[in-house]
């Protein structure tokens, strides 16, 4: 609809420019041109005044959509800390843990301390 528009417009003012072109000499048969001071080209001026402003008009009603807010994502959340069994020891991301066996040979008792690595849990 609003091309149409402002091709009708385009071509009265194209319609009107030759019709303003035309000239008559002066003497009985000027009047025929003008009724009471109004020429058809004032007229035709007129038109494609009214239709390019009714083109504008029409062409900004503000209705286009606007586009979408854009939302970021939240970051995702950081992972846990990896975690050792008890009080077992974190070392260069392994977790070291200590037992105490006792080994008793005759008699003699000896206290051997066991030393073993296993991963973190997250």
């Amino acid at each position: 609809m609003k091309k149409t528009l402002i091709g009708l417009a385009v071509a009265a003012a194209v319609a009107s420019v030759s019709v303003q072109a035309q000239d008559q000499t002066g003497g009985s048969a000027a009047g025929g041109s003008a009724a009471g001071g109004v020429s058809v080209g004032v007229v035709t001026a007129g038109v494609v005044g009214t239709v390019i402003a009714a083109a504008v008009i029409s062409n900004s009603n503000g209705s286009a959509p606007t586009p979408p807010d854009v939302v970021t994502p939240p970051p995702p959340p950081p992972p846990p800390p990896p975690s050792c069994e008890g009080d077992d020891a974190l070392v260069d991301g392994v977790c070291v843990g200590t037992t105490v066996t006792v080994t008793v040979s005759g008699t003699s008792t000896v206290t051997v301390p066991v030393t073993f690595t296993y991963a973190p849990s997250a």
